[in-house]
Formats: structure tokens, sequence, C-alpha cells
């Protein structure tokens, strides 16, 4: 599992902006070299996004993480939903990732997926692969959630799967057309009552390392900053 190949997805999982599509190639040479997916992957993904138009992409991309706990990025949700207990949790990544010497991006929150993503892109890869691994039951719900919706983020989903060593996300796909706006929006909506998903069978995760014995977490604006990534990523 290669750290570029993390934030490579990180990226690609944010909100679409023109410089990611100006970079696309880019990017998509780091995630081609990544020697724990399957040759071609996320071929589909790119081609996704190299030939939509930007407005439909954002429209699209809104639609589908914005309006519905069942594919939102931020991994309490499914946790802990709107509970007390996520302010909690949120705090303790904070203090997992300030251990570490990562610093939040401006304007994000630590539970957001492409920040957490970024943040192991940081580790050596025997731990960013062990946090990974500790995510995957969520980030499996949330690619099955995709697929359902005919979206091409699944793939991205399946990728970080094969990448913690499990099967990736094997579904019959129908593209969903999002050529138009008659997108049926209330059937997303309604995924906000979805029960969250128990995290590791409770609240409470095994040890990153802090050599407590003890669990750090229970247990992430997209403008400049994303493009700055962008823009470094090859370098």
């Amino acid at each position: 599992m290669q750290p570029r190949t993390l934030k490579a997805i990180s990226l690609l999982l944010h909100y679409p902006d023109q410089a990611l599509l100006d970079h696309l190639s880019e990017v998509q040479a780091v995630t081609e070299t990544e020697t724990a997916l399957q040759p071609g992957r996320l071929a589909a993904f790119y081609q996704h996004l190299g030939q939509g138009d930007l407005y439909l992409l954002e429209e699209n991309y809104v639609a589908l993480f914005d309006r519905g706990r069942g594919t939102s990025l931020y991994l309490f949700e499914h946790v802990h939903g709107e509970s007390r207990d996520r302010g909690q949790a949120m705090v303790d990544l904070l203090t997992m990732y300030g251990e570490s010497g990562f610093d939040l991006p401006p304007g994000e929150l630590p539970d957001y997926l492409p920040v957490f993503l970024e943040y192991l892109s940081q580790l050596d890869v025997t731990k960013a692969k062990q946090l990974l691994m500790e995510v995957t039951h969520l980030v499996r719900n949330i690619g099955e959630n995709l697929a359902k919706r005919g979206s091409h983020y699944y793939l991205l989903c399946s990728a970080l799967l094969e990448m913690a060593g499990e099967k990736g996300i094997d579904v019959e796909f129908v593209p969903m057309d999002f050529s138009t706006e008659q997108e049926d929006y209330d059937k997303l909506d309604k995924v906000w009552a979805e029960e969250p998903v128990t995290f590791g069978g409770g609240c409470s995760t095994p040890d990153y390392g802090n050599g407590s014995g003890e669990s750090v977490v229970q247990f992430i604006p997209r403008a400049d900053s994303q493009k700055q990534a962008v823009e470094t990523l090859g370098a």
C-alpha cells in the first residue's frame, strides 16, 4: 500500500473542481502504480470525471454526499449519528492527529474521510494499513450505497478495501444518468433516517500506538488547499 495512493484517493473524494480535472492524468498516474489494486481498477472513475461537465459533477457530488447518511463521508455520522458521543469522538480523533504531528486542514472536520486518508498518507505503511482496516466496514457500507445509487465513486471505496487487504465491492453496477435535473433526490434524503452503523462492535477501537493499551479514538471548504494538494501530488 503506497502513501501517495491514499493521498490521491483523498483528493478524488473531495468536492470536484477545475484544478482536479486539470491534473486528473497526474493523479491517475499515481494510482496506476499501486500494486495492491487490480490493473485498471479506477479506469471507469477517471473516465467519468474526465468526460463530465464540471457543473453536473458538482451537482452530483452534493446530491450523493451532502444529502444522506448512507453515503456521508463523515465517518462518525455512521457511528454516532447526531448523538453527544460524536463530539467526544471528534476530540479523540483530533488528539490522535496531534500526537502524530498532523494538522487538520482549515475548515474541515476530523472525521471527514478524505482528511482521514490524508492523515494515513503521512504515516508509515504498517500503521496506515492498520488504521485503514479499522474503518473498512464503514467504507464498504458507503461504497455499497454509492453503487446502489449508480455512482462511480463506489470504485474509490472498493480500491480502499483492496488496499486494506479485503475483497473489493462486487456489484452489478448500472451508472445513473446525471445529465438532467430530474434526479429523484427524495430517495437520497430518506437515508438520513437510517440507523448509525455499529463501529467495530461498539464505541471503541484498538490501541493506535499511544502505548497505553487503551483506545485513543472510540471508534474529515474544499478550495485553495485542495488545488495546492492536487498540484503537488506529482511532485
